[in-house]
Parts: C-alpha cells; structure tokens; sequence
C-alpha cells in the first residue's frame, strides 16, 4: 500500500472544538480530560508531534509523547508511540481497536473537508490494536508476512481472522469500516 492515500468524511460542524488532553489510559476511561481550549494545528518535531491549541488568546505546545491521547471535539485521537507519537483517530473499541490516519482527521475536521490527501511519511490510512492498552500497528496484511508488526500482529492474533483481508487491502474505507462494525456484532453475537 502506497503511503499516500485518500481519506473520505462527511465531518460535522464545529461547534465543540475544544480540546481535552489524556495524559493517561485512566483518565481517558474517567473522562476526566484537560481542557486545553481550540486547537490550531498538528506539526511533527523529531520524534514527536506538537499539537498546539489556543485558550484565551495564549497558544501553547503539547509534546504528544506526554498523551495518551485527547479528544479534539467528540472525536478521541490516541497517541502511536511507535510512529513518533503521531495522533490517530480512534475509531472503534471493543473487540478490536480501529483507528485511522490521525494527520488527515485532524485536517478534515478543523477546517471543514470532507476529504483531505496525506502526504507521504504521514502515515498509513488504518491502524488495529487489541485494545486501547496495547500496541497500535498498522493494518497493512499481507498474507505470509510474518515479520513486519503488522504481520506479527497477525500471526499472535488468529482471532481477528475476518478482519485480516477487508481491512488495508484497499481504498474503500466504507467498505474497511462496515466490516469492522459487523465483526463488532458478530462478537457481541458469540
């Protein structure tokens, strides 16, 4: 899969825009975020990514590397440490955790798209993990791959076999994420 891809979301308004820190896994299952006020933008510094926010009139930079996550509106966003602590839009969690390319949500949100390129070196379009504790890797499964964190994923998690080949084999993100919801239910069914 190319890094560069296209991201397709019809976003809302803006209306709650403000932003909510997690510093933790806990207070993010507490809800009990820092409101940090608007945000301004997402920018990538070495090994991290700032995202900078903006309350009453005072801007102010937050290392990713000190989140867990935040929540910018109603959308959550966890941090990937393994790709310097880039953001990605949480998605679903329950079974699995699926989560998409956090640069292009962040984008389409602020400014109102309803799609928006990623360039590459900004990540891959779909991540997975087991839950929101553990590690996050990219949803890129090819068959045979037994050495790539994805591929190891793949191998130490045989449970999520339906999911392997609809997600990251294509560009159809409807189709990736109805297929994620229906092995939801096919769970919640067992």
């Amino acid at each position: 899969m190319p890094l560069a891809g296209l991201l397709l979301l019809l976003t809302g308004p803006r209306a709650a825009a403000q932003v909510l820190l997690y510093p933790t896994l806990d207070a993010y299952r507490a809800q009990s975020g820092e409101a940090v006020g608007d945000y301004v933008g997402l920018t990538s510094a070495r090994r991290d990514h700032i995202l900078t926010v903006e309350k009453d009139g005072q801007r102010r930079d937050v290392p990713c590397s000190t989140l867990w996550g935040f929540r910018y509106g109603d959308v959550t966003y966890r941090i990937n440490p393994g790709e310097r602590h880039a953001p990605l839009r949480l998605w679903t969690h329950g079974g699995i955790c699926y989560y998409e390319n956090g640069y292009a949500h962040l984008r389409m949100q602020h400014e109102r798209l309803e799609q928006v390129m990623f360039a590459e070196g900004q990540g891959h379009r779909s991540y997975v993990s087991k839950d929101l504790e553990g590690p996050v890797v990219p949803a890129v499964f090819r068959e045979g791959d037994e050495r790539s964190a994805s591929g190891r994923f793949r191998k130490e998690h045989p449970q999520y076999a339906p999911l392997y080949s609809c997600i990251g084999g294509d560009d159809d993100l409807d189709r990736i994420r109805q297929c994620v919801v229906d092995f939801e239910v096919m769970l919640e069914g067992e």
